[in-house]
């Protein structure tokens, strides 16, 4: 019962993350870009956008409950299900946003909602239980992570063509990631000293307060990939890899079951390929053209006309 509690809580998640994304890629729009004005003023600017703030809210609902569905269920469930939640963006992205869709869009969609139903079938001869990770193989993984990510972060500044946009999306991809991991890890740890803190043992658990810090920082970083390149270049790229590490740490750190008979077994490893397959699809799609987009700061508001990196 816990999966299907948990798998249904991502489900909720993911639309509300997703959501979230589109607004926030819609009001970007008008808000300085980052990095262009001095800090102050463009913090003062977000701030002043209620819009934006309003996704930031719903971000947050949705992040916790993502939060609560990884303390019941295993990451190898509610991580794919986390990631089928870019096809309501894309959709929004092409027929609110207006960005032209293309064959690769709607194969990687496709892909994307059979990979959902293929799991949906597989949690049905999944076991229930808890199992302890494993601290050496957890860490290994966090410090990889961890490494990886900012090098990623670093080449997206370094470079100044149209693929550090991408670069900025695996970079955060790998940061969201690592925030379920240590999610998951703090849920462990307050579990095995709930008899003593019971839900106080958040105070006391370190890796809730490094997903903390994670979040914020990723979530800085989101921003300033969503206003360098399309929604529906950088949502999948940071849905395939926030999704896709987790997944295999999962199963390998934290021996999470697989479900019972060969065939299930199939099914779910097709079902993560084919999720994690469609958001790759998606990220790989090409942008340009000019479009016009109005900016507003402090002072007021300016139009321009600038190109799509």
């Amino acid at each position: 019962m816990s999966v299907f509690l948990g798998a249904f809580l991502a489900i909720i998640a993911t639309c509300l993350i997703n959501y979230s994304n589109f607004i926030q890629k819609r009001e970007l729009g008008k808000l300085p870009r980052i990095g262009s004005e001095s800090p102050l003023k463009t913090v003062r600017a977000f701030l002043h956008c209620t819009p934006w703030l309003r996704a930031q809210g719903i971000q947050i609902l949705g992040a916790w409950t993502h939060n609560v569905a990884v303390g019941i269920a295993p990451l190898s469930v509610v991580q794919p299900i986390n990631a089928s939640g870019v096809c309501l963006l894309v959709v929004l992205a092409i027929t609110r946003l207006k960005e032209k869709p293309s064959v690769v869009d709607w194969l990687g969609i496709a892909a994307i909602i059979s990979g959902v139903i293929t799991l949906g079938v597989t949690l049905v001869r999944t076991p229930g239980g808890r199992h302890e990770y494993r601290p050496l193989i957890l860490w290994f993984f966090i410090a990889l992570m961890l490494i990886v990510s900012i090098s990623s972060l670093f080449t997206s500044f370094v470079r100044k063509d149209e693929r550090s946009s991408s670069f900025l999306g695996i970079g955060v991809g790998m940061m969201v990631g690592l925030t379920a991991v240590l999610t998951k890890t703090a849920w462990s740890e307050i579990a095995s000293r709930w008899g003593e803190f019971k839900i106080a043992g958040f105070i006391f658990s370190s890796s809730f307060w490094m997903a903390i810090a994670l979040t914020i920082i990723s979530m800085v970083f989101f921003q300033t990939a969503l206003q360098r390149g399309a929604a529906v270049i950088v949502v999948p790229l940071v849905t395939g890899f926030s999704n896709m590490i987790p997944i295999i740490v999962g199963f390998i750190a934290f021996r999470e079951p697989f479900p019972t008979g060969g065939i299930m077994i199939f099914f779910r490893l097709m079902s993560i390929l084919l999720i994690i397959g469609g958001a790759t699809l998606l990220s790989l799609r090409k942008e340009g053209g000019i479009s016009p987009v109005t900016r507003y700061d402090e002072k007021g508001m300016r139009r321009f006309y600038i190109r799509i990196p």
